[in-house]
């Protein structure tokens, strides 16, 4: 069957010693259906320090008025912070909020997502080979960053010879009370996720690791 280049929608390209993983040809596709291919470029997937809220009855009736299908959109987006462009992440959990209740603020958010990705569809996921068995985990919490519930949003990743191999961004399903439970919260879910990793790798007898986690969380320590 030959090398595999292309697989629903990420482009896989063979170097010497590495393996890219691509998703400029879905972002293409992407930019041209929403009318964004000669947009202009920003720099980051959502303006600092921006804070969603729920949409106000006369914003509500002006989004449907765009005749636009949110969820479509919003479940593209997804698709691609899962496959190959870990750092949309955040943004896109961000926006999943909204999906029953949109208006025109989520929307612009997503154009500026669109705009993100114009000047970034290059970006890929590079994996070498590597002689360092050792995988290294990160996480951290935003403590109730949500000012819709107060909830507070989890993120991870997870390296494995210096490779991303998996990422999460969640919002956490209760409010916590200080910075340092919901740090604790996010170190749980990454523990659990290391565990998993750690079996499933000596199930495959691919390698003995040492998980090692380095924690942005000073406050629980």
């Amino acid at each position: 069957m030959g090398t595999a280049e292309l697989m629903l929608g990420i482009s896989v390209c063979h170097l010497n010693d590495s393996v890219l993983l691509s998703q400029a040809h879905y972002i293409e596709s992407l930019l041209n259906q929403y009318g964004m291919s000669d947009c202009q470029p920003v720099v980051t997937p959502m303006i600092p320090n921006q804070h969603l809220d729920k949409a106000t009855e006369g914003d509500v009736v002006a989004f449907k008025n765009l005749n636009v299908n949110y969820q479509s959109a919003i479940g593209c987006l997804s698709y691609l912070s899962t496959a190959a462009r870990p750092e949309i992440s955040f943004t896109v959990s961000s926006l999943l909020q909204f999906l029953e209740n949109s208006g025109i603020q989520n929307w612009n958010a997503f154009i500026h997502v669109l705009q993100y990705l114009k000047g970034t569809s290059s970006f890929c996921l590079m994996y070498q080979c590597h002689q360092e068995e050792r995988v290294v985990a990160y996480s951290n919490a935003d403590w109730g960053n949500c000012r819709i519930i107060r909830r507070s949003t989890t993120g991870f990743v997870i390296l494995m010879g210096n490779c991303l191999i998996t990422w999460k961004t969640q919002k956490q399903p209760t409010v916590c009370l200080s910075t340092s439970e919901a740090e604790y919260k996010a170190l749980a879910d990454l523990s659990t996720e290391v565990l998993w990793l750690r079996q499933l790798i000596q199930d495959l007898n691919l390698m003995t690791i040492n998980g090692v986690l380095i924690l942005k969380m000073e406050i629980a320590i």
